[in-house]
């Protein structure tokens, strides 16, 4: 019966798709099968590497390594122009001889695949890169403008590409939009809408007059003429500033992270104003607009809930406390440091790094 065995096993190792060949413990080659040897022709007694056209041992050699550790050791080589996969596994019988079995197989097809698809991907992150240069481009730089407004601000994707965004755009010699908006999600799809939206508002702000609320309109029928699927969503807090008034217009789209108002006395203020986010299922959103009088030197916090919905590990938010405690305990510092003082307390209360899109800006009143 064993001998029966035996013989069938053989059968079945000479018939299988596999190629397969034994080498001893010198690594010559001792067996190989039936389809080994029509692809390769004999090379019994000589050693392993003889098969792959080299005449010393390769670098990495499957044979040595899984005698070494044991298990089965694996790589991929080429043969001609045929890339096989080869497994090598160690063998030790009863009388203490050891030898390695090791199976090839035919991966070339596989391997072309998987070469074109690591080219689409190198081309992928390349355009990637390219469109996270332009992403960033398009936010304003730190510094005093039109002799209105300093800001300074931090952003940070949690991907290669992020949703949020924020601007600054003169609309006539006394007035000044600043905006700062958050798109559901990130990547691709959410960083190709924050220019959509960028470009939009940048468009409304040229005209001879601008208000608001038109601008919103305009934003939410445009919104609407895309037909995104209604999972999607965007919200904007936009901050009118008139320099000859002193005066703050706010107008709410959905952006449930409430201004800040630091005043040059260093006193803290949240200023209450609502409205609903932009999406498909929303189409006549009432919103208010809030009107709040400002001072040189006074200092307006924007920021997306990449802060505010931050996570500790007892699940308990960052939340507006968190801001508050931060700027309490800095007023002394500019805008800048006071921003970065907020993101890294952010870091620290999470301990991990962000999951969510974050943006803070510091604006102050020149």
């Amino acid at each position: 019966m064993i001998r029966e065995n035996t013989t069938l096993m053989r059968e079945i190792i000479e018939k299988m798709d596999y190629m397969a060949r034994v080498m001893d413990a010198e690594h010559k080659v001792i067996y190989m099968n039936e389809k080994m040897r029509t692809l390769f022709s004999h090379t019994l007694g000589h050693i392993c590497y003889n098969l792959l056209g080299k005449s010393e041992k390769c670098d990495h050699c499957v044979t040595s390594g899984s005698k070494e550790t044991g298990k089965t050791d694996t790589k991929d080589v080429l043969i001609g122009d045929r890339y096989y996969e080869v497994m090598s596994s160690p063998v030790s019988i009863n009388g203490g001889e050891n030898y390695s079995i090791e199976l090839l197989h035919d991966i070339t097809d596989q391997k072309k695949i998987q070469d074109e698809l690591l080219k689409q991907y190198e081309k992928l992150k390349l355009d990637l890169e390219f469109a996270k240069q332009i992403q960033y481009s398009t936010l304003p730089i730190d510094g005093d403008y039109w002799d209105s407004i300093k800001i300074n601000a931090i952003y940070q994707p949690s991907e290669d590409l992020g949703g949020d965004l924020f601007d600054i755009v003169k609309i006539d010699k006394e007035k000044t939009l600043l905006y700062i908006a958050d798109v559901s999600g990130h990547g691709v799809k959410s960083s190709l809408l924050t220019i959509f939206l960028r470009q939009l508002i940048r468009g409304r702000t040229y005209e001879s007059t601008v208000d608001l609320k038109e601008i919103l309109d305009t934003l939410i029928k445009s919104y609407n003429d895309l037909k995104i699927n209604e999972e999607q969503y965007l919200s904007v807090l936009f901050c009118c500033y008139d320099k000859t008034k002193k005066e703050l217009v706010l107008l709410n789209a959905g952006h449930n992270c409430l201004p800040m108002i630091v005043t040059k006395n260093g006193h803290m203020k949240e200023v209450i104003v609502r409205g609903m986010p932009i999406c498909n299922l929303i189409q006549n959103p009432n919103h208010e607009e809030v009107v709040i009088k400002v001072e040189s030197g006074d200092r307006i916090l924007l920021f997306t809930d990449g802060i505010t919905e931050a996570y500790n590990d007892r699940g308990i938010p960052f939340g507006s406390e968190g801001i508050t405690r931060i700027v309490k305990e800095n007023l002394q510092l500019d805008g800048k440091a006071l921003a970065k003082k907020i993101v890294e307390g952010v870091n620290d209360y999470t301990g991990t790094l962000p999951i969510d899109d974050v943006a803070v800006i510091v604006a102050e009143i020149l």
